[in-house]
């Protein structure tokens, strides 16, 4: 039986050399075990949590920073010219 080379895992987007390796490695797997991967990756990779506040929270925070200007008038001159 013949062995076959899976073509370069590079010929359609330009990797970084050091990740061939492993773009070679994808893509000798089945394709089912390829999506398995790169989900466990996806729902392992570290992401921002994000944390409601309360309205009470918000409300406290209201005229900390003030930057000066018109939100209405600013939004009136960008768009209306």
């Amino acid at each position: 039986m013949l062995a076959v080379t899976p073509p370069k895992a590079t010929s359609a987007l330009k990797l970084p050399e050091r990740l061939e390796p492993l773009a070679r490695q994808l893509a000798e797997l089945d394709p089912s075990d390829r999506e398995l991967i790169i989900r466990a990756v996806q729902t392992t990779s570290p992401r921002r949590k994000l944390r409601g506040v309360s309205w009470e929270q918000l409300e406290k925070l209201n005229g900390i920073v003030s930057l000066g200007g018109n939100a209405v008038e600013d939004c009136k001159a960008l768009y209306d010219g």
